[in-house]
């Protein structure tokens, strides 16, 4: 997120007090002093490319400052930089010829600017006062999202936004790293933050947000895809492979409601729409001290595109076997010196993908792989037995059902098949249950900006969203039913029964849901004076929708007396393999089961950053802020659950400079720095919750990092939880005893099925330790390791209510007794069977990155690889019940594999990228106690892209930009493997798309 500030440039109290300011503000990476960037020499090999690429390359590496505008770049090539050179050579190297001059300024910033009229320059910097380069322009297809006005591109290769209004203004804006709210620049801080721009996504061939996120080594397990995912097909993400819901998902850094027409209580990824995502920012370790609650296992902010200068035209086209997808996107927008907008429209479609269309599944006998036989008698057509004896005229009580097609048979058509029954995967009939659903979503984006009084800017931003799920399953299915003698179908002319499943033409079940997302905000920002700014932010979020279970529903008396009818007309035939009955005698006995619901979340929020006082290494930087908010959950179904809460939190968040290096060398850095957080958020019907966190970075040079970091985080009950009303049961059902008694049968009492009303947050703690190197002169070469450790509490479950009663001394208050009686406890009057705040997870592990650049003759190359290894996984849910290790254990829900990595080489000629990335699943065991050994093994991804204005200049003239692209995800077609029980695969590891290409083509102009 992007900050405003003022400055003059240069500064009104003169160049020295610049310089300082910028190094402050811009982060200790950068390089503040002239002399670096004049005599600081750097090994360049740097192909002719986009101009705003060239000068973003030779900060990233150098470690300058370079300012530009980007409309002066766009339509320029940069030239090529080669040799040993320092930070103004390289970026007049880069520009000479192009119209352009490099001017290094006093306090060390580098600022590129059109050459004034008629000047007559050096052809190379040489001095210490301003540097400027003659040059003739030239044109070049830059794209529809360059940086709006000035760019400030600092040496981490981030590119703040800016403006130069006249009379010497300058306008900073600043992006806000997600972990933190400080306003730093700084990639790095003391807690490992994950950034994934739009294009990697697009390389990883992946179709949605969940399943890149999925792809990640962070994300141990998901949530799965289709009808046996743990959301029915709405998309989320499990840092670590922690619980569903224990993620935090932020839009732009503000949190969105996580209920409404989600089934699992969680955020629906696929309510994002792709082509409005500029990038995607990880925090895989858990914290709330910053943004509040659910963030257990971290924080995944998506950050929506923010602004461009023309129009832009995205179509896509995937295709696998059996399925596809396609999408297009159309984007205009305007920036000028005070407003700026964007729109943006996109529209998805996706095919769904089931069990039928997956040879895997055509025959759940899976003896051939060393499994069980899954097959079941319940097929098209199905199996008929006898009510007692042998069917008439057959030797035995049982009989496949012949394929007839929907003709009338007889009792000597069962000859063959007597003695037999049809067996089948009951998930492959009808048109199979859903390995992928289908989607259809027509999104709208838009925002904009405009200057008011002095420094201070109004903006807003709207999303909507119009999404539609549907996916038709397995057959509607009879299991055993008596068919009367009766019947107009019945061959054998007495009672039979039948176990079925009827063919599609009859209808199946499935699910079908569509939503109306929408997120809006206004507010405004600007500068309070000193160094501070402050923002001020309305904001909604809602979405509103339904879903229908597809003949869910039984009319048991429509269905008995259509078995019962003679009359053809009205009659149930449950013998064939086509038709059963009419529409009328169908719709009569099966219907859906809807459900409409809606989930809003109103709030209001104010913060102030800036300097609070300075140390002797810089000044303490501090941002406050405020929030409340309103959530409110409604659905409807065969009851009506309405309920309201409201919330609000108070923070602060300061950075303070411990130690600063001395002038020496490459510039002025922090040695050290503190940063600590804290957080008060209260909820209206749970209570407090109090977080905290810390962190420390230590950087004994300027390419290495040392950082570590503690934090508390918690996750709130959820609305339903805090909120439904009771059920009342007869206790003798339950068939409980009572240990306090010496096991003494309840045969009286009650059992109460309800809310617990002393229900507290989930609370959590991480800790994390690591560094990150990156070498000067080095083309993109970095290494970084993190040791991670997560732990949480209090964790919230359904705790039934016999182990309520062998664990009464954990929850006395989930117990109601008579009076006690010679000493003896009294009888149990009610138990309550509800959820209770009791398991806990320990999780903990290791991350490395690498990545190495050289130049070839070729091009760039680029090598890198990744891994995530987890050293402890172990979970109690269950009073009394010992310590579960889920390391390298599968489990339905979470569970983390012992290594997840990545590897991947690239070659980037500058008209052209290939690039292939192997993903690696560690070996690890089935469910239970089975030694069926899964995983290890490799998942390749093929990915190019050619930029067709640098290979064709020529080529659709207007436009600024053109690329084509191409992704091919899983190119070995490596499909899951066998799994023990239902559905016979990995769920929280699959994808059974198998080999999956994409083609993108991207215009601007």
């Amino acid at each position: 997120m992007r900050r405003p500030t003022h400055q003059r440039f240069p500064s009104q109290r003169g160049a020295l007090a610049y310089s300082a300011w910028f190094c402050i503000a811009l982060g200790a990476s950068f390089a503040c002093a002239a002399e670096p960037a004049k005599t600081a020499r750097y090994v360049f090999e740097q192909p002719s490319q986009r101009m705003s690429e060239a000068l973003l390359s030779i900060a990233r590496q150098t470690s300058a400052s370079v300012l530009f505008d980007p409309d002066a770049v766009v339509g320029r090539v940069a030239r090529p930089v080669s040799g040993k050179l320092s930070p103004i050579e390289a970026v007049a190297a880069a520009v000479k010829g192009t119209g352009l001059i490099a001017e290094l300024k006093a306090d060390g910033g580098i600022v590129v600017k059109p050459a004034p009229p008629g000047a007559t320059l050096p052809a190379a910097p040489a001095s210490s006062g301003p540097v400027m380069v003659p040059t003739t322009g030239r044109g070049e297809a830059a794209g529809a999202q360059e940086q709006r006005r000035l760019s400030v591109v600092s040496g981490n290769g981030v590119a703040d936004e800016a403006q130069a209004p006249s009379g010497g203004t300058t306008e900073l804006m600043r992006i806000e790293v997600t972990g933190s709210r400080l306003r730093r620049v700084e990639g790095e801080g003391p807690a490992p933050v994950n950034v994934y721009t739009r294009e990697d996504i697009a390389k990883s061939g992946q179709p949605n947000l969940q399943r890149f996120l999925a792809s990640l080594t962070e994300v141990s397990a998901s949530s799965g895809e289709g009808g046996f995912s743990n959301t029915l097909g709405q998309g989320t993400v499990q840092l670590r492979g922690l619980p569903l819901g224990s993620t935090l998902v932020l839009i732009n850094g503000r949190k969105v409601q996580a209920v409404g027409s989600s089934f699992g209580n969680v955020f629906n990824l696929n309510l994002i729409p792709v082509a409005a995502i500029e990038r995607v920012e990880v925090v895989p370790q858990g914290s709330s001290a910053v943004y509040g609650g659910d963030a257990l296992a971290g924080v995944v902010n998506v950050i929506l595109k923010k602004s461009i200068n023309g129009q832009s035209f995205a179509v896509s086209a995937g295709k696998g076997r059996g399925f596809d997808d396609h999408s297009v996107s159309v984007a205009t927008g305007r920036r000028d010196a005070d407003s700026q907008f964007l729109l943006m429209g996109s529209y998805s479609r996706s095919s769904p993908l089931s069990m039928r269309q997956r040879e895997f599944f055509l025959d759940a006998d899976y003896r051939r792989m060393g499994g069980v036989d899954g097959r079941q008698g319940r097929c098209s057509p199905g199996t008929v037995r006898s009510v007692s004896g042998n069917l008439p005229g057959l030797s035995s009580g049982i009989a496949a059902i012949p394929a007839n097609a929907g003709q009338s048979l007889t009792a000597s058509d069962f000859l063959a098949t007597a003695g037999t029954e049809n067996l089948c995967n009951l998930y492959a009939t009808g048109n199979g249950a859903a390995l992928l659903y289908g989607y259809k979503t027509l999104s709208v984006h838009a925002l904009g900006e405009r200057k008011l009084l002095g420094s201070w800017s109004a903006f807003t931003e709207v999303t909507h969203v119009r999404d539609r799920m549907e996916g038709a399953e397995r057959g509607i299915l009879i299991s055993g039913l008596t068919v009367p003698a009766t019947n107009a179908f019945n061959p054998f002319g007495v009672d039979v029964r039948v176990s079925t499943a009827l063919g599609a033409e009859n209808g199946t079940d499935g699910l079908a849901r569509q939503t109306n997302f929408t997120r809006a905000l206004a507010g405004a920002r600007g500068e309070l004076g000193e160094g501070w700014d402050a923002e001020v932010v309305l904001s909604t979020a809602s979405d509103r929708g339904g879903s229908q279970v597809w003949n869910d529903r039984v009319n048991s008396t429509a269905r008995a007396a259509a078995l019962a009818s003679s009359d053809p007309a009205t009659a149930l035939n449950p013998f064939t393999s086509g038709r059963a009955a009419n529409d009328a005698v169908l719709s009569q006995i099966w219907s859906d089961s809807i459900r409409r619901s809606v989930g809003r979340k109103d709030q209001v929020s104010a913060q102030a950053r800036g300097p609070l006082i300075d140390l002797p290494a810089g000044p303490i930087d501090v941002v406050v802020g405020a929030e409340a908010a309103r959530d409110e959950y409604n659905v409807t179904t065969s009851e009506v659950i309405d309920v309201k809460r409201s919330s609000s939190a108070a923070y602060v968040e300061g950075r303070a400079p411990l130690l600063r290096s001395s002038n020496e060398g490459g510039g002025r850095w922090d040695l050290a720095a503190l940063t600590l957080a804290a957080r008060r958020d209260h909820y209206s019907d749970f209570g407090s919750a109090n977080t905290f966190q810390g962190g420390i970075e230590l950087r004994p040079s300027r390419n290495l990092l040392i950082r570590g970091s503690a934090a508390t985080s918690f996750k709130p009950p959820t609305l339903v939880q805090t909120n439904y009303a009771d059920t009342i049961y007869d206790a003798s059902i339950f068939g409980l005893v009572d240990p306090s008694r010496g096991g003494e049968a309840i045969n009286s009492g009650t059992v109460v099925q309800g809310r617990n009303p002393v229900l507290m947050p989930e609370r959590g703690q991480a800790r994390s330790v690591g560094a990150v190197w990156e070498p000067e002169g080095g083309l993109g070469t970095r290494l970084s390791v993190t040791h991670w450790q997560t732990r949480i509490r209090d964790m919230i479950g359904v705790i039934l209510p016999q182990t309520v009663l062998d664990a009464e001394a954990t929850f006395p208050q989930l117990v109601t007794r008579g009076p006690a009686v010679n000493g003896q406890p009294g009888a149990v009057t009610s138990v309550q069977y509800t959820e209770v705040n009791f398991g806990r997870v320990d999780t903990a592990g290791t991350d490395l990155d690498l990545a190495y650049v050289w130049k070839t003759p070729a091009g760039k190359l680029t090598l890198s690889g990744g891994t995530s290894h987890t050293s402890r996984y172990t979970v109690r849910l269950t009073p009394g019940a010992a310590e579960e290790d889920r390391l390298g254990r599968r489990f339905s829900d979470y569970w983390a594999p012992r290594w997840k990595g990545r590897l991947g080489v690239g070659i980037d000629q500058g008209a052209w990228s290939l690039g292939l990335t192997s993903r690696y699943l560690g070996r690890y065991l089935d469910r239970g106690t089975s030694d069926r050994r899964l995983g290890a093994y490799w998942l390749h991804d093929l990915a190019g892209t050619m930029d067709l204005k640098k290979m064709w200049p020529e080529l659709l003239p207007g436009s600024k930009a053109a690329s084509l692209g191409f992704s091919v995800a899983n190119l070995a077609n490596r499909l899951p493997q066998y799994a023990d029980r239902t559905p016979y695969y990995d769920v929280t590891q699959a994808d059974w798309r198998g080999r999956y290409l994409t083609v993108r083509l991207t215009l601007d102009w």
